[in-house]
């Protein structure tokens, strides 16, 4: 049986999940009414913490899938994760 490791729980979900030695996270949001950068902040800072928690970085991330609400922040929000 494979392990599987679980932290962060928030009332239903793990925020984090190892299986396999791959680490899986969920959705991560920012509070609204900040700019797009400022929400790619706290959103990389909460990812960040995460990371941290299994023991690894931002070096090592495979896939990210992001949404923004507005295309024109594209490069703002770029900058941000660079």
């Amino acid at each position: 049986m494979m392990d599987i490791q679980r932290f962060d729980f928030d009332t239903r979900i793990h925020h984090g999940v190892i299986h396999n030695g791959t680490l899986y996270l969920t959705g991560q949001v920012a509070r609204p009414g900040q700019s797009a950068a400022d929400q790619m902040q706290e959103v990389l800072d909460k990812i960040d913490a995460l990371l941290a928690k299994a023991g690894t970085d931002k070096t090592r991330i495979l896939h990210v899938q992001m949404w923004l609400d507005d295309v024109r922040d594209f490069d703002e929000v770029n900058k941000v994760w660079d």
